[in-house]
C-alpha cells in the first residue's frame, strides 16, 4: 500500500509541479492587482479625453413607495464623455446619454409602465441627457456638479454631489482610468412625470458609479 502511493505520488510529480506553477504565477498576479493604489494627487493624472467604461457604470434611482420602502430602478445603457483637466479641475466638462429603453427593475409589469407613455415615454424620447454647466470644487476630492437634465422632453438644472474616489494606470489594462460616485435628487414632477403621485414618491435620488478610460490613451 505504502509503495503504490510512492509510485502515484512519484509519476505524478510533473504534473504537481506544472500544478504549483500555474497557481504560483496566478497568486503573482492577483498580488499585482490587490496592492494596486490610485492616486488623489492631480499632478499624477493625465488630462485629457475620457469615456465612461460600459462594464463599470451603475446608474440607478430610487422613490418612495407607499410609505413602505424605496423602490428601486436602474438604466443598463450609459455613455458618457469627460474632457478633464487635473490641472484645473472645474473647468472639465461631462456629457451623458442614457438609453431610456434599457430602463430595468425586478418586476418586468413595472418596467414595462416606466417605458410607456405615463413615464420616460421611450418612443417620443428615446434618450435621457445631462450635460455639466457648473463645477464647484467642495474639497480636494469632492464637488457639486451642475448640469442640464432632459427628460421625457423636458429640461431643468440638477446638481449632483461627486465624490473623486482615485485615479491612476488600471493594474488589468494599463489605460488611465478615473473613478468616482455621485448622488442626487430631484423632482420627477417637474419633468412632466407626475403618475401615482403621491402614493409613490415625486423625489428621486439618483446613486451613480463610474468609471472612465481615457480615450486618447497610448
Amino acid at each position: 500500500m505504502i509503495m503504490s502511493l510512492h509510485n502515484l505520488v512519484r509519476r505524478c510529480a510533473p504534473l504537481l509541479v506544472v500544478i504549483a506553477l500555474a497557481f504560483g504565477l496566478g497568486a503573482c498576479s492577483l498580488v499585482r492587482v490587490i496592492t494596486h493604489e490610485t492616486t488623489l494627487d492631480p499632478v499624477n493624472l493625465e488630462a485629457g479625453n475620457y469615456e465612461v467604461d460600459p462594464s463599470h457604470i451603475s446608474v440607478s434611482f430610487k422613490v418612495d413607495h407607499f410609505g413602505f420602502a424605496n423602490y428601486v430602478g436602474r438604466f443598463n445603457k450609459v455613455s458618457a464623455a469627460l474632457d478633464y483637466d487635473p490641472e484645473a479641475p472645474a473647468d472639465s466638462v461631462l456629457n451623458v446619454s442614457i438609453e431610456a429603453a434599457s430602463v430595468d427593475t425586478l418586476v418586468e409589469l413595472v418596467t414595462a409602465q416606466l417605458k410607456g407613455p405615463a413615464f420616460f415615454d421611450i418612443e417620443s424620447h428615446p434618450s435621457l441627457t445631462f450635460t455639466s454647466t457648473l463645477i464647484n470644487l467642495t474639497s480636494p476630492t469632492t464637488a457639486e456638479l451642475t448640469g442640464n437634465l432632459t427628460m421625457a422632453g423636458n429640461t431643468h438644472p440638477v446638481t449632483l454631489d461627486v465624490t473623486f474616489n482615485g485615479g491612476g494606470k488600471n493594474p488589468l489594462t494599463q489605460v488611465d482610468t478615473l473613478g468616482f460616485s455621485a448622488t442626487g435628487q430631484f423632482k420627477r414632477s417637474d419633468f412632466g412625470i407626475g403618475a401615482w403621485i403621491p402614493a409613490v414618491g415625486d423625489d428621486v435620488t439618483l446613486d451613480i458609479e463610474a468609471e472612465f478610460v481615457r480615450r486618447d490613451a497610448k
